[in-house]
């Protein structure tokens, strides 16, 4: 019965992440369920990653007017490799998690650059500011990892202490 805390906390962080953007419009940004995305993957592994990646991605699509599909692949590739890589991450040193959150978000809002370059017809004076948000995106998502990282862990004991088979 504890497994569906789940869904119920992505279905909140995208109603929080909805009204954080209608509420709150200054440069500073962040990505609450592609940080959810990344603890899920750290603690559950690559299969689990990659569908959570999946589903998470559908509904960001659905909820944007951009390109439909990119956040399917890219969430779906992300939480794939995330789960990976979760015994290679160093997890108790959160420097790296901020670091690699960091390097991540870049190079998703690189690629979606291009994407956009592409929709704009080649104007290149899109640059400047894309470049400047994108900054913001990885510096909130920079700082929201950490807590994202630690409520995920706990809830994630928190089932394992019911579920034996979890």
């Amino acid at each position: 019965m504890r497994r569906l805390i789940w869904p119920v906390l992505f279905l909140l962080l995208i109603v929080v992440q909805g009204a954080a953007s209608v509420f709150y419009t200054g440069w500073l940004a962040f990505d609450l369920p592609l940080l959810f995305l990344y603890s899920f993957a750290l603690v559950r592994g690559q299969e689990k990653g990659a569908l959570a990646g999946l589903g998470i991605g559908f509904v960001q699509d659905s909820m944007t007017v951009g390109v439909f599909g990119f956040h399917m692949l890219t969430r779906a590739l992300f939480g794939f490799t995330i789960g990976f890589m979760k015994e290679k991450i160093v997890k108790g040193q959160y420097g790296f998690h901020v670091v690699l959150i960091g390097a991540s978000c870049a190079l998703l809002r690189f690629i979606y650059w291009w994407l956009e370059l592409i929709r704009a017809g080649g104007r290149w004076e899109i640059l400047g500011l894309f470049a400047w948000k994108s900054l913001g995106y990885c510096l909130g998502n920079m700082l929201f990892v950490v807590p994202m990282i630690v409520l995920v862990k706990y809830i994630y004991e928190w089932i394992k202490a019911e579920d034996i088979s979890y």
